[in-house]
């Protein structure tokens, strides 16, 4: 017996969302730390009528929903593949404030069983960065782990070309418009990469209004990138 196998003998994994052991024979479920119950509460929204510009679910598949309507978007659409809600709200609110990066793991390999959407292969994938500041704290930046499983999965090769310059105080509890306000500037090309002609498609964890990946898609197209679309592994539903 190798020494992993005696690990995972001695220290058997247990699933992340409900806590209980996962069997040897499940070598899958083992590797993502998701059991095969747990596994099947993911459940895509990809059938469903969305908004074709944040991907949240609709009743009917729309251009632009009623909170995307009137906005100026620089990313042609966002790729939603979970709704924030259930399991899928409860791991990342873990993730992002008991710093659990088990989890960001987990979710990547998951989200890529998942995505049924063409990527174009002259496209580059973007994590969403956090400040240098915050990323210490917090020890990874879970956008960033989510990017990697993908590109791993698919073959898309990705880069960390936008910083986060401005430290901003945090996003939830303002209203949309404070949100877009809150980050205005807050990005920047890393000096020493060239946007110019590229595709890009910005990776993140949540979608809520937008504003963070739209003033990203904003730099992007203003350093000369050629399209920026965006992926996120959910979407908060909009009331």
């Amino acid at each position: 017996m190798s020494l992993s196998n005696f690990l995972d003998w001695l220290y058997p994994p247990t699933c992340i969302a409900c806590r209980m052991l996962i069997a040897l024979n499940d070598t899958a479920p083992r590797r993502m730390r998701i059991c095969l119950h747990c596994q099947a509460l993911f459940e895509p929204i990809a059938s469903a009528p969305i908004c074709k510009t944040c991907g949240t679910p609709t009743e009917n598949e729309v251009e632009r929903c009623v909170s995307c309507f009137g906005k100026t978007f620089y990313f042609t659409h966002n790729y939603a593949t979970f709704a924030y809600d259930g399991i899928i709200r409860d791991l990342l609110l873990e993730l992002k404030f008991q710093q659990k990066k088990q989890i960001a793991q987990s979710l990547g390999m998951i989200w890529t069983k998942h995505i049924t959407v063409n990527i174009p292969e002259d496209t580059t994938l973007v994590p969403l960065p956090l400040h240098k500041k915050k990323q210490k704290e917090r020890g990874f930046n879970q956008a960033e782990i989510l990017t990697f499983h993908i590109s791993q999965a698919f073959n898309i090769p990705m880069q960390n070309i936008l910083a986060r310059i401005v430290d901003t105080p945090p996003q939830s509890g303002l209203h949309p418009r404070q949100r877009a306000e809150n980050v205005s500037g807050a990005f920047a090309v890393v000096p020493g990469f060239s946007a110019k002609g590229n595709n890009y498609i910005i990776v993140d964890d949540i979608y809520t209004t937008g504003a963070s990946l739209n003033e990203c898609a904003k730099v992007l197209k203003e350093a000369g990138a050629k399209n920026v679309s965006c992926m996120t592994f959910s979407v908060v539903q909009k009331k």
